[in-house]
């Protein structure tokens, strides 16, 4: 049985490099002392646990940072977007939690890029922030199967290598197209990016 495993913030993660430079104001968040219960209980045969953090009608199973992560942010600015990410980030959770509150945020801000291009630069620190910590709790974005670890497929990957492609940083992209092979992605970008390296080098010589 694999234990559940829960921050009081993001910045707690090992291995993750994160500090809040907005000026947030923590005591002022709501669920920031949440303290989840463990529930045990038994699925196909095994032991498997669950956390109940406290709610207004009692408990549920999602973390203050899940409802940042899936809540409705329709309509919202890009402000708007970016203070519920600091925020999230600043309440407990689950690293899955932290995980799909930044992915959610990168893949709202690179579908605003032609609209706002000055998101590019946020959408580049966001994508190495969460591939941080993909390698830092990678079970936080995988599931076994038939004894083998498989991922989901991860936005900030793509956005990366798609980003450092298109503006000419073939090497910093297949750095990115590496690491993401190690993810069970990215294995035909990292082909891609070979060849025209390749391709560029010799026709400087």
């Amino acid at each position: 049985m694999r234990r559940k495993v829960w921050f009081k913030r993001f910045a707690d993660i090992p291995g993750v490099d994160y500090a809040d430079t907005s000026g947030l104001d923590r005591a002022k968040l709501a669920g920031l002392n949440a303290v989840p219960e463990i529930s045990v209980y038994e699925f196909d045969g095994r032991q498997e646990e669950s956390l109940l953090w406290p709610s207004r009608d009692g408990v549920t199973s999602g973390s203050p940072a899940h409802h940042r992560a899936f809540g409705d942010q329709k309509g919202a600015t890009t402000a708007m977007l970016l203070a519920n990410l600091q925020e999230g980030l600043e309440l407990p959770g689950e690293p899955s939690d932290y995980h799909f509150l930044i992915q959610g945020c990168i893949g709202e801000l690179w579908s605003r890029r032609k609209e706002e291009p000055e998101v590019l630069s946020k959408v580049e620190e966001l994508c190495h922030l969460n591939i941080q910590l993909i390698e830092a709790c990678p079970y936080a974005v995988s599931h076994e199967a038939d004894g083998t670890r498989v991922f989901y497929g991860m936005q900030a990957f793509a956005c990366l290598i798609d980003l450092y492609e298109k503006n000419g940083f073939l090497e910093q992209a297949l750095a990115v197209a590496d690491k993401a092979a190690l993810f069970g992605q990215g294995t035909e970008d990292a082909d891609d990016l070979r060849e025209r390296i390749k391709a560029v080098k010799s026709e400087d010589d």
